[in-house]
């Protein structure tokens, strides 16, 4: 499994996506930095220090990656990723985690489902509920 972290707003997004990864999947997550350090989040059970907003599954990370990313910025008007509708259903969560720090980390895997159910159950079972953007 290889891992990476790329800034969600960066012009050349799609570009590094498909250099590091091309038409290959796995799971992504959003996560928030700010000055270089994970914001962490405070969750039912305690901090998560990985600052973990969204967890989901990509066969192909060019194709799900980028519609998240577009659902997310904050020029786009459509619904295509959950996790975009999320974030903008509750403007208290793009102020708090703005769209300039939001990266997202893609961990390349053969097997996406079983790694995001894997750790969906682990994050739940720490912090006694999923990631933010997962739930409502």
């Amino acid at each position: 499994m290889t891992q990476d972290l790329l800034l969600l707003n960066d012009s050349n997004f799609w570009n590094s996506i498909n250099e590091r990864h091309n038409q290959n999947g796995g799971v992504y997550k959003i996560i928030a930095v700010r000055n270089e350090t994970r914001i962490p989040i405070n969750r039912f059970l305690g901090a998560d220090i990985e600052g973990v907003l969204y967890i989901g599954k990509a066969t192909s990370f060019i194709d799900r990656v980028i519609e998240l990313k577009k659902s997310i910025a904050p020029e786009y008007n459509g619904t295509g990723h959950i996790c975009g509708r999320r974030y903008k259903a509750n403007p208290n969560i793009a102020k708090q985690f703005p769209y300039e720090i939001l990266f997202i980390e893609l961990l390349q895997t053969d097997k996406p489902e079983e790694l995001e159910r894997s750790l969906l159950t682990t994050y739940a079972e720490k912090f006694g509920e999923v990631p933010p953007l997962n739930a409502i």
